[in-house]
């Protein structure tokens, strides 16, 4: 499977080996150029995603399972969001986003 994530957060009890490594633009655009299945569920990630690869992600707070075999791309904040601003709208620059590939390898 393939997911598209706005987290590097794993489930609970999915003990592994995993490759964390970082990612470009260009490899998220192709990343997205194949089905996968979007458990992002905030609207400025999908919107950012959008912006870089012309690809519109379904927004999701659908919960997965890293199977061995199984990537994702990680597309998140480089900081976190101040409670007092959570769920307001956020306007972050390319610069305050990092982008990462996870797979599970066992």
């Amino acid at each position: 499977m393939r997911y598209l994530l706005n987290a590097a957060v794993l489930a609970t009890g999915a003990y592994g080996t995993y490759e964390f490594r970082p990612a470009s633009v260009l490899q998220l655009r192709e990343f997205c150029a194949v089905r996968a299945t979007s458990c992002i569920g905030y609207q400025e990630t999908i919107d950012m995603i959008e912006r870089w690869t012309g690809v519109r992600v379904a927004l999701s707070r659908e919960s997965f399972a890293l199977e061995p075999g199984d990537e994702a791309m990680i597309v998140r904040l480089r900081y976190r969001v101040d409670p007092a601003h959570k769920g307001s709208r956020l306007e972050p620059g390319d610069g305050d986003w990092e982008i990462a590939r996870l797979r599970r390898v066992s």
